[in-house]
């Protein structure tokens, strides 16, 4: 009997969460496929693509961490959200992150079920930029790969670096970012 009272417990917790497809879940490990990361995940299908960097999981909005995509009045922003589009809509993707922005929205990386890495995929295909200006965020491993992806996407002028595109930081505040010199803690993450 007390085995049939903590099923039926554990049924009626499994169907709770407002019924958006997305389960919250903190993880005792900082790994995801091989790539450290933030120790919060959020599992669930992809039901719309704002732009190039921010998607919608199970009601939750969620922004690309480490990347800053054209925007859409920008040349290449509606091509940019369209290569993402085709890499996550209607997908099941795990989304790992430590923090929200301003507006609320988880600043996650996201992973396909076969563990490819969206957000450096999108700088790898030139529909992005690596945001440096938080690269203290990530761990010297992710640092590097995001920089190659994007040396390697300009040097074959893939995606935005086809033309001479304005970074979105630029277009939006008229001015560059500031780039940390150092990060305080190193090659490790700071968050």
């Amino acid at each position: 009997m007390e085995r049939l009272l903590v099923f039926i417990f554990v049924l009626g917790l499994s169907a709770c969460g407002g019924g958006d497809g997305a389960s919250f879940a903190p993880d005792t490990g900082a790994v995801h496929c091989g790539v450290s990361v933030g120790t919060q995940r959020v599992t669930g299908v992809v039901t719309s693509v704002h732009d190039g960097d921010t998607i919608t999981v199970g009601g939750e909005s969620i922004r690309l961490a480490s990347i800053d995509a054209p925007e859409l009045d920008q040349a290449y922003g509606p091509s940019s959200r369209t290569q993402l589009a085709s890499m996550v809509l209607g997908q099941t993707v795990t989304v790992t992150y430590a923090q929200t922005d301003v507006f609320n929205r988880v600043m996650g990386t996201v992973f396909t079920s076969d563990c490819a890495q969206v957000n450096l995929n999108q700088v790898r295909w030139g529909a992005a930029w690596y945001y440096e200006a938080y690269k203290c965020e990530i761990d010297i491993r992710q640092r590097t790969a995001y920089a190659a992806a994007q040396a390697e996407a300009r040097a074959t002028q893939r995606g935005l670096w086809v033309g001479n595109p304005v970074a979105p930081w630029v277009h939006r505040n008229g001015v560059e970012a500031k780039v940390p010199a150092s990060c305080p803690r190193g090659d490790a993450p700071s968050i």
